[in-house]
């Protein structure tokens, strides 16, 4: 996957990962290996992404997707490249339909939920077949950093830390808002603060 560095209302969109959780494609073998694993076919993707032509992504995902409407990967970058260029309503409804096919794919899930907050609304916005899991700054992110790091002896980089939720949900945090809550927890030390994302932290021992 690429991922690319663009922001809605400040946070970081969350359909710049994809979590795999996807159903199997009707696709055989054969189509597969042929349309979805040849490089030229994802690099031209990637270039669209790149040079931020996100019309021009638009466009070549239709086309991908009208070509395999049974693929999910397809829909999903398809939804990804309406949010892109803005057109967070579009994306809703194109992704809502294959949602409630599919309502386990997390990553439908955050294409909608990244539309719902571009347009300053929240999840309770939109009908789910199935909510997804929203990861705010609280009390229990902390809690779940301290039992990870404890038995750990190295300390951990924010980022990589801040890379153990990715897979948990939706974050609506930041590696930033991590820093600073770890470095207000008496719990943890946090080293090279300077260096933001990179800053290194581990547990305080003797610390609860």
């Amino acid at each position: 996957m690429y991922l690319l560095e663009e922001k809605i209302m400040g946070k970081p969109l969350k359909i710049i990962k994809s979590s795999g959780n996807y159903s199997e494609s009707n696709l055989s073998d054969d189509e597969y290996d042929n349309e979805y694993m040849d490089f030229e076919k994802w690099e031209a993707r990637a270039e669209l992404l790149e040079e931020g032509d996100y019309p021009g992504l638009v466009k070549y995902c239709e086309r991908r997707a009208k070509r395999f409407p049974d693929d999910p990967y397809s829909q999903f970058y398809l939804g990804e490249a309406y949010v892109l260029n803005k057109e967070y309503e579009k994306a809703i409804v194109f992704i809502a339909e294959h949602h409630r096919k599919r309502p386990g794919i997390d990553d439908f899930k955050h294409v909608i939920l990244d539309a719902l907050f571009a347009q300053g609304k929240n999840e309770n916005d939109f009908v789910w077949t199935e909510k997804p899991v929203i990861l705010r700054m609280s009390d229990k992110i902390l809690d779940y950093c301290y039992n990870f790091l404890k038995p750990k002896i190295k300390p951990r980089y924010i980022n990589t830390l801040y890379l153990e939720f990715i897979t948990k949900g939706y974050l609506l945090f930041s590696e930033e808002e991590l820093l600073k809550g770890l470095i207000e927890d008496e719990r943890f030390i946090v080293n090279d603060v300077d260096e933001g994302v990179f800053a290194k932290v581990q547990v305080a021992r003797g610390k609860k």
